[in-house]
């Protein structure tokens, strides 16, 4: 039996969205391990404005507030192709979260890191990549 429904096409925004999404997810995950067995041997005295003594729990934090939720964003272009306004919702959440870990961290940690800015970017870039996503999609 023929499908009803046919396959909307993901365009390149969705995609490169995804690509996004999981390289942040990578990096997250990869970071918060390298946080969380000391490989950057980063100062603890940035710590200082942190309930932490290690870098442990902000490695944590990493991979669970910034690592799964990218994960998890970029299932809908991936697995999910019928609702592309939930990738949307999913990509637009991820880029906000990035903007708000990195201004939660600038802020707490009042110590500039070279990589603040690099992810901030990130950020502004899922957010982008999701509004022009959406504004392709038809209107329902």
């Amino acid at each position: 039996m023929a499908d009803p429904k046919p396959r909307p096409a993901r365009p390149w925004q969705a995609w490169t969205l995804a690509g996004v999404e999981l390289f942040v997810a990578y990096q997250a995950f990869t970071g918060g391990v390298g946080l969380i067995d000391n490989t950057w041997q980063l100062p603890t005295q940035w710590l200082i404005r942190t309930p932490f003594d290690t870098w442990a729990g902000p490695g944590w934090l990493l991979m669970g507030l910034v690592g799964i939720p990218h994960l998890l964003a970029a299932l809908p272009v991936v697995a999910l192709p019928r609702n592309p306004r939930l990738g949307v919702l999913a990509g637009m959440l991820a880029g906000v979260s990035l903007l708000v870990w990195i201004s939660i961290q600038w802020a707490v940690l009042q110590v500039f890191f070279f990589l603040q800015p690099v992810i901030f970017v990130i950020g502004v870039i899922e957010l982008s990549l999701s509004l022009w996503w959406r504004s392709r999609l038809p209107d329902v």
